[in-house]
C-alpha cells in the first residue's frame, strides 16, 4: 500500500507570488492545454519554486492550487463587479456586511474563502486567468453578460421568463394565416421550377432524336454508296474475265472490301491498267509472288 502523500501548506505570499509569476511567463511562452498548462510548464514552475523557495511540490499539487486560486478569482470577479463600489483595491477588500456575506455565501462557496483570507496577488490573478474564465460557451468572466454559475434564478426571474415566452408566443400564433399563405406561394413557385426543369429536359431529348436520326440517315446513305460501289465494282471485274480462283480475281476482292478509296481508285482505272494495279497490290498482300 502507497505511503500517502504529506499535506502542502500555501501559507507563503512569495511562494505563491512565485508561482503565479512562472505559471503567466509558461502561458506567455508555451501556451495552455485547455484552460491549464501544458506538462513541460508545469515541470518548469516546480522547477522554479524548488531553487528559489526550496518549496517542492508535484504537479498534482499545483494543479490544486492553480484551480483553487482561479476559483476564488472568479468569485473576486463576481463581487468587484457587482454595483455599489463594494471593493477597495488599496486593502484588497470588499464593503460588506455580514448579511450580504452570508447571502453571498449561499450562492458560491468560494465566498467565505474570499472573506477569511483576500484573494492573493490580484493583478498577476487577473493576467493569468482573465481569459481563461471568459472562454467558453458556457464560462464566465467580468466581461460576460451571463450570471455567475453558481448564482440562482429567483421566483421572480422565472415569472418574467416565462412571460416573455408567452409574448414571443402570441405572434407566432398570428402570423400563421400569413405562413400558410407564403407556404401556397412557396409551393406554386415550386411547381413552376419542376415544370421549367421538364420542359428543359424535353428539350434536350428532342435534340438527341434528331442527332440519332442524322447518324441513321447518313449511315444508310454511306451503306447505299458502299453498296453500289461494290455493285459497280464487281461487274467491272466480271468483264476482267479473270474467273473465280484466280489470284487477280482473289486479289480484286480483298481490295474491294479494304477500303471506299480502293473501289474509287478500281473504277477510275482503265482495263489495260486494271492487271497491274491487281499485280501490284496482290504482291502487298503476298498473294502474288
Amino acid at each position: 500500500m502507497s505511503e500517502k502523500k504529506p499535506r502542502v501548506s500555501w501559507k507563503s505570499e512569495a511562494v505563491d507570488k512565485a508561482f503565479l509569476e512562472a505559471c503567466l511567463d509558461e502561458v506567455t511562452i508555451n501556451g495552455r492545454d485547455g484552460t491549464s498548462l501544458k506538462g513541460c510548464s508545469w515541470k518548469v514552475v516546480g522547477e522554479k519554486l524548488k531553487n528559489e523557495h526550496n518549496f517542492i511540490v508535484d504537479r498534482a499539487q499545483m494543479k490544486n492550487r492553480y484551480d483553487y486560486i482561479k476559483k476564488k478569482f472568479v468569485t473576486w470577479v463576481k463581487l468587484r463587479n457587482k454595483t455599489g463600489n463594494l471593493y477597495n483595491p488599496v486593502t484588497n477588500t470588499f464593503s460588506m456586511s455580514d448579511e450580504e456575506w452570508v447571502a453571498e455565501g449561499k450562492l458560491d462557496k468560494y465566498v467565505e474563502k474570499l472573506r477569511n483570507a483576500p484573494l492573493i496577488c490580484p493583478d498577476l490573478c487577473t493576467k493569468l486567468f482573465e481569459g481563461v474564465v471568459s472562454t467558453g460557451v458556457h464560462c464566465w468572466g467580468p466581461s460576460s453578460t451571463l450570471p455567475h454559475p453558481a448564482e440562482e434564478f429567483s421566483a421572480h426571474d422565472m415569472d418574467e421568463d416565462h412571460y416573455t415566452q408567452m409574448e414571443t408566443d402570441a405572434p407566432h400564433a398570428s402570423d400563421e394565416s400569413s405562413g400558410r399563405s407564403k407556404h401556397h406561394e412557396g409551393q406554386g413557385n415550386s411547381k413552376r421550377v419542376r415544370r421549367n426543369i421538364f420542359d428543359d429536359d424535353l428539350r434536350e431529348v428532342g435534340k438527341e432524336i434528331v442527332n440519332v436520326a442524322k447518324m441513321l440517315v447518313e449511315s444508310e446513305r454511306l451503306n447505299r454508296e458502299k453498296k453500289d460501289d461494290v455493285d459497280a465494282c464487281m461487274e467491272k471485274l466480271e468483264k476482267m474475265e479473270w474467273g473465280e480462283g484466280d489470284p487477280r480475281y482473289d486479289t480484286a476482292l480483298l481490295l474491294f472490301g479494304e477500303s471506299a478509296d480502293l473501289r474509287k481508285v478500281w473504277l477510275r482505272l482503265k482495263t489495260s491498267s486494271c492487271e497491274s494495279w491487281v499485280r501490284n497490290a496482290g504482291r502487298k498482300y503476298r498473294l502474288f509472288e
